[in-house]
């Protein structure tokens, strides 16, 4: 079973950015990601209908950044535009942000609707898939 990680691109081409190993690290503001550390996963956008796998990813590194001043040293890396709904607000106490390595794009696919219409953890990350993805 390969983890499907959900990824907002309605305003950004995150994956994409991932894919060009413009963005090292994927944010949340909750350690939804945690427990997939050292997993390979797929990465999937939403954001423009149903979603659209593009690529495996390995979480190879969490770190959490507490402060402003924290995380500006990582801004760059995370490839959030400075002033966007991802970047730091006035009251933000806790950013997760995900190392992702070995990215390998493969050819994209969507997944069914009755899979993408069934959010699970919180609409970020869905373990359910049971396909047979080769890399």
């Amino acid at each position: 079973m390969t983890p499907v990680i959900f990824i907002n691109c309605k305003t950004e081409p995150f994956v994409e950015d991932i894919i060009c190993h413009l963005k090292q690290y994927e944010t949340r503001n909750r350690n939804t990601l945690g427990r997939f550390l050292g997993e390979r996963v797929l990465l999937a956008e939403t954001g423009h209908g149903t979603p659209l796998v593009k690529c495996f990813a390995t979480i190879d590194e969490i770190i959490s950044v507490m402060t402003k001043k924290q995380w500006d040293e990582y801004i760059e890396l995370t490839w959030i535009p400075v002033g966007s709904k991802y970047d730091w607000k006035p009251d933000t106490k806790i950013k997760w942000l995900y190392g992702l390595t070995d990215i390998k794009p493969i050819k994209p696919f969507r997944l069914p609707e009755a899979w993408a219409s069934t959010r699970h953890d919180h609409g970020r990350v869905w373990t359910e898939y049971e396909g047979r993805i080769e890399e």
